[in-house]
């Protein structure tokens, strides 16, 4: 069902999705034991990535299966949410800063007419 030579252990890099906010991937089966990276060999979904039991093909397997894609999936579905999060913020900063700028250029040109105004005199 699955090609057993395409086996990968996880890389402890991939073991943390966002240390930040805590949420981890996880690195064993139900059985306790190390999960493994498999790529499906079934006419359903070639190629596709999994992982799943390090006891797959031997008969002792827990059963544990999840496609390594929606992880992928869920990672970008956060990265859009953030991305969509910074550009109101720069949106809200780009407001902040005309309004900044145009405060400065009637102070500026306020103090120009009194300037001239008193010069007058």
């Amino acid at each position: 069902m699955a090609s057993q030579a395409s086996q990968a252990a996880p890389s402890w890099s991939a073991s943390y999705r966002n240390s930040s906010q805590g949420r981890r991937r996880r690195t064993t089966c139900y059985c306790g034991e190390r999960l493994v990276l498999v790529t499906s060999s079934t006419a359903e979904n070639p190629g596709r990535r999994f992982w799943g039991c390090v006891n797959y093909g031997i008969g002792e397997e827990c059963g544990y299966f999840v496609w390594a894609e929606s992880e992928k999936e869920q990672e970008v579905a956060r990265l859009k949410r953030k991305i969509t999060g910074l550009k109101g913020k720069v949106t809200t900063l780009e407001r902040m800063l005309t309004m900044a700028v145009a405060v400065a250029l009637f102070t500026l040109s306020w103090n120009i007419i009194e300037v001239t105004i008193c010069n007058l005199d």
